[in-house]
């Protein structure tokens, strides 16, 4: 038995370019010295989440839908990382935007994920933050509809439990703060 290793790129053809994703097809050579062809590789914008808690321990979610699914979801306040952009500067400009509040801490990282790492290469960063207990307006992006909600950690752990939070990355941070004794 041999210890696995990188691939080997063949040939690449891209299928889609565009502002939300590449898609190549590649020829690739497994360190087996099996060729696939095609082997689907998709290249998204890295993004960064909050996980944000007020004063009085309870947390700032989102409601909104994801048409993936066809459902409503609590998450996290989460989107893309600008150009330029620190993964934790991005955590906290999307939680102003999305939600209103004010991160009054230093971001606590929870790490990096990939989502999909067999053939996405994007990957999600969390962060823990205390946030102002007062919210300002939202500042939505073009197609956004989001409600902020505010859980309990009680509630939040129901709602990991029973589905209504399910975006995989965002469980795991979840569930990472609540290791690390991060929400109480």
């Amino acid at each position: 038995m041999t210890d696995p290793a990188p691939w080997e790129v063949l040939a690449r053809r891209t299928l889609i370019s565009d502002r939300w994703l590449t898609l190549h097809a590649d020829t690739v050579r497994t360190d087996t010295g099996v060729v696939l062809d095609p082997f689907y590789l998709i290249d998204e914008r890295s993004w960064a989440c909050a996980v944000p808690m007020l004063p009085d321990g309870r947390l700032v979610l989102i409601e909104q839908y994801r048409h993936g699914a066809g459902r409503v979801f609590y998450e996290l306040p989460a989107g893309d990382i600008d150009a330029g952009e620190t993964p934790a500067a991005a955590a906290v400009r999307e939680l102003a935007e999305e939600s209103g509040y004010r991160a009054i801490s230093e971001p606590v990282p929870l790490g990096a994920l990939y989502p999909e790492p067999s053939r996405n290469r994007s990957r999600g960063h969390g962060f823990f933050m205390r946030v102002d207990p007062q919210p300002a307006a939202l500042a939505l992006d073009h197609g956004e509809a989001i409600r902020p909600c505010l859980l309990t950690v009680a509630e939040m752990l129901a709602a990991l439990t029973d589905g209504r939070i399910a975006h995989a990355v965002q469980v795991a941070f979840l569930y990472r703060a609540h290791a690390a004794g991060l929400l109480g």
